[in-house]
């Protein structure tokens, strides 16, 4: 008798209608989660292609300059190729600068160490205290 009692009973469709509830919840939201996953995506990809292009057109303003450079100094009256072979002294000279710092930067450690010696600092300060 209890036992139907207990079937008839509201409490056990009560529960069955939150977990119902629940994992038609947790659906939505992973629709949800993955459609702003998805347009979150894109907008770093149509970031990226902007970004290009300006690359790409900062790229041609400098090959402008450089142009622009070369004209200026032949336009002192020195020849244009030599004009160009100075420019092209000048940019090299600046290019292997900074193939040199970025060696040296590509060197560096990677391991943060002073972040893991403050660790190891504050676990013994800790195990002090507790002790």
């Amino acid at each position: 008798m209890a036992h139907e009692q207990l079937k008839n009973s509201t409490l056990p469709r009560a529960l069955s209608d939150v977990v119902a509830d629940l994992a038609d919840l947790v659906q939505k939201e992973l629709r949800l989660a993955r459609a702003e996953l998805s347009e979150n995506l894109f907008a770093k990809f149509r970031a990226g292609i902007w970004m290009s292009i300006a690359g790409v057109l900062g790229l041609i303003a400098a090959f402008l300059a450089v142009q622009a450079l070369v004209f200026g100094i032949a336009s002192v009256g020195i020849a244009v190729h030599w004009s160009c072979l100075i420019v092209a002294a000048i940019t090299a000279g600046a290019g292997a600068l900074a193939y040199y710092k970025g060696r040296m930067d590509a060197h560096k450690e990677i391991t943060p160490t002073r972040s893991i010696h403050q660790i190891k600092q504050d676990i013994s300060t800790t195990k002090e205290h507790l002790s």
